[in-house]
């Protein structure tokens, strides 16, 4: 697995993560977009599915249930073990990989690779970003289908709120920022953390590319994937500036 530093996405995916978003990943919601993405997909029992960016493996679980061969693939360990012991509980199997996303181990493996909740845009520039869509296009049998569900970059600017707060179960307040550079595209939140017992600190928090649909076509025609559809939520509604998600459908030509 390569190391990667100090970067926030190695930082914020340690206990910050799961603390600030816990709360809405119930396991409704799971069940909900992994029978979205099936769906989406047209997967048959038995097809191999890569959750790309798995952090806990709530997709993968759900994939794993409905009959689906699933590799689970992460940067942080910690994840892993937690995906492992969720598939445990739920007894059905899944393979985990400890790896970074530009470079996916497979080679004309998969039926379909899936990449949830915004995963896509963490790094440092595009050029680093297409290292993910050229992985993953590698690790694509021919005719695999790639799918990006991905924060709509017009809803972002159109509803964009810089200050936030909401606490937790525990009573920590979690106080959010978020400042938006137009000029490189990127959204970069950061949070205040305060204890139920007034102690305060700062985290990391997240820095995310936010690409548009033209981009993103752009980008999947360079590694050989072609756009098939887009929606704009998990309701299958149509994908526009009002919505909040653009999950992409993409087959390897």
């Amino acid at each position: 697995m390569a190391s990667r530093g100090s970067a926030w996405y190695v930082d914020f995916f340690r206990s910050d993560y799961l603390n600030v978003y816990g709360h809405m990943f119930t396991e409704e919601r799971a069940e909900k977009e992994s029978a979205f993405v099936a769906s989406a997909l047209g997967l048959k029992t038995g097809a191999s599915v890569l959750d790309l960016c798995c952090g806990q493996g709530r997709h993968s679980i759900q994939l794993a249930k409905r009959g689906l061969r699933v590799t689970s693939l992460d940067l942080n360990a910690e994840y892993l073990e937690l995906a492992k012991q969720a598939a445990a509980t739920a007894k059905v199997e899944i393979e985990t990989v400890a790896a970074d996303m530009r470079e996916i181990p497979f080679e004309d493996k998969f039926d379909a690779i899936v990449n949830m909740y915004s995963s896509f845009g963490y790094l440092e520039s595009e050029a680093e970003d297409l290292k993910v869509l050229e992985s993953a296009a590698k690790a694509l049998k021919a005719g695999g289908q790639l799918l990006l569900d991905m924060l709509n970059r017009e809803w972002a600017i159109d509803n964009y709120i810089q200050n936030d707060w909401h606490t937790g179960a525990d009573g920590t307040l979690y106080v959010e920022r978020r400042d938006l550079d137009l000029a490189t595209s990127r959204m970069h939140v950061h949070f205040i953390v305060v204890d139920s017992k007034g102690g305060r600190r700062e985290s990391i928090g997240h820095n995310i590319r936010l690409y548009t649909l033209t981009e993103m076509t752009r980008l999947l025609e360079r590694v050989g994937i072609r756009v098939t559809s887009v929606v704009g939520g998990f309701d299958s509604e149509d994908y526009g500036i009002v919505t909040r998600r653009m999950i992409i459908v993409g087959r390897k030509i």
